[in-house]
């Protein structure tokens, strides 16, 4: 499947899990799909109805609110999408490069 309206409609299901994942409970879901967020906003029944209908339910859980923002404006995440696309099925988690201890201020533990 590489239908790009359906592929950002599952993204912004998969930001929502996320979201719920990390107890989040004001979100904002920018995606580069016009069509993706208008199904989202207005409860389309097309191709990706079945995702749009399960993102309407999960949305109830947050403050949420879902904008379009141009593919110049979030070329991480486009570029993120187009790495997806060579995975296989299923959840996968990438986390990057671990941070630089060097970069990690030390904690101070004063004692009284």
């Amino acid at each position: 499947m590489e239908d790009p309206k359906i592929l950002e409609t599952i993204a912004c299901r998969e930001a929502l899990a996320l979201a719920e994942d990390l107890n989040l409970t004001h979100v904002i879901i920018a995606s580069n799909s016009k069509q993706a967020i208008a199904d989202i906003k207005n409860g389309a029944r097309g191709w990706n109805g079945s995702i749009v209908h399960e993102i309407s339910l999960r949305a109830t859980l947050f403050r949420c609110n879902f904008c379009f923002e141009g593919r110049d404006a979030n070329t991480e995440a486009h570029n993120l999408a187009k790495f997806s696309l060579s995975r296989g099925p299923g959840r996968h988690v990438s986390l990057g490069q671990p941070h630089d201890l060097i970069c990690i201020p030390p904690v101070v533990v004063f004692d009284e």
